[in-house]
């Protein structure tokens, strides 16, 4: 069979999915109104402040530049803190982490800090500074590396520096200050809650939507039409890219309908590469196609893939950063989410909406996106091509 031939081929066995998924019509309407919905509510919650930090710990580089007993202390104190998750770096070393967001802030605590051991509540004299390194995404981890810092200094100056506390009219105000500033030649762009959500909650539900489509073709392959699709004669790769090809159109769209109700009502908009946006929009589509192969392949019945596939969607979602802000989520979860391409993807559509990343910074999220699809796809049409081999044998499917 010519290429030109099996293209036309495949073309219209996606054009004939194209039209099952629009057949029912208020299934295809919830199909783009879900994501919508989940995302505005996701973006209602967190783009409050919160008021309880307590609950995980934030990653924090500290640096100690003087060599004085009582800074080593408050180091050693703050390092130990439970509010924070600190590993102690140098200047260099700390600026290289925060620009690259491992983590986003930086305490140092600079040559003359030491003299802070004199301090007396009230006293006039000039207060050594404490400076905190971030990235110019995460203000509010730097509020919050701010507010424990202050915690830990008091206590540790509590036995010895609160004497006539209650005489003194400034005797409440911290005994140092604080010189917030963003890391040199990096975007000043500022979380957006909504957009975040709205990246998070589309990527969740491509592969909730890749997920249908896997469900629906072993509901064929059980009601017959799968006989008598295979009755014809066309190749079995080409029946399978055709369902790929729709899936991944019908991603497309719902991308292109849950962005734009974003952009109308909430102000979601693409900071960064438009091009990287649309190449991280096409391998999430890719990836929910793979993934509904792939849930055919390796499903069995239709009833056990979704019980194991809604498990594992919600899981990698969780762990990929799309419900929650990855700084919130412990280092060892971070680190495993490293090997999901839901963080890629999450991680390269927040760069390129709300932090303003170019193109070329976009693609290597690009590429291991592309590449999990890929690599999906291909054990998907192994396993259905052995799977559709032993059928033809007559031994019993799985």
């Amino acid at each position: 069979m010519t290429c030109p031939r099996r293209l036309r081929l495949i073309l219209a066995l996606a054009g004939k999915d194209w039209q099952l998924f629009w057949a029912d019509r208020r299934a295809a309407a919830l199909g783009f109104l879900v994501p919508i919905v989940l995302a505005s509510v996701f973006g209602l919650i967190f783009g409050r402040p919160t008021e309880e930090k307590t609950a995980v710990r934030l990653p924090v580089a500290v640096v100690v530049e003087d060599d004085g007993p009582f800074t080593r202390q408050v180091a050693d104190d703050l390092l130990a803190s439970l509010r924070i998750e600190g590993v102690e770096v140098s200047r260099a070393e700390a600026e290289t982490r925060v620009a690259d967001r491992r983590p986003a802030v930086a305490i140092v605590f600079p040559r003359g800090f030491e003299r802070l051991k004199d301090w007396k509540p009230g006293g006039s004299e000039d207060r050594p500074a404490v400076e905190i390194f971030h990235h110019p995404t995460t203000q509010p981890e730097r509020q919050w590396a701010e507010g424990v810092l202050t915690e830990t200094v008091m206590q540790r100056l509590a036995q010895n520096a609160f004497s006539g506390l209650l005489s003194s009219p400034n005797g409440f105000a911290a005994p140092f200050r604080i010189e917030a500033a963003t890391v040199p030649g990096l975007s000043h762009a500022h979380f957006n809650a909504y957009t975040h959500s709205f990246c998070g909650m589309t990527l969740q539900y491509l592969l909730f939507w890749g997920m249908e489509s896997g469900l629906l073709f072993l509901r064929e392959r059980q009601q017959g039409i799968w006989s008598r699709v295979r009755a014809a004669p066309v190749p079995l790769a080409a029946v399978l890219l055709g369902k790929a090809l729709t899936t991944a159109g019908v991603a497309l769209l719902m991308v292109l309908v849950t962005f734009g109700f974003g952009r109308l009502v909430f102000g979601v908009t693409v900071t960064g590469s438009v091009m990287g946006f649309v190449a991280l929009v096409c391998a999430a589509s890719g990836l929910a196609a793979a993934t509904g192969l792939l849930v055919a392949a390796v499903g069995g019945t239709e009833a056990r893939a979704r019980s194991v596939s809604i498990l594992v969607i919600l899981g990698v979602s969780m762990l990929g950063g799309l419900w929650l802000p990855a700084f919130l989520l412990p280092g060892w979860v971070r680190d495993l989410a490293c090997a999901l391409p839901t963080t890629w993807a999450m991680r390269g559509l927040d760069g390129v909406t709300w932090q303003g990343r170019g193109f070329v910074e976009s693609l290597p999220n690009v590429m291991v996106v592309g590449g999990f699809a890929a690599a999906f796809l291909a054990i998907a049409v192994v396993g259905l091509m052995i799977d559709e081999g032993r059928r033809r044998r007559g031994n019993c499917p799985r």
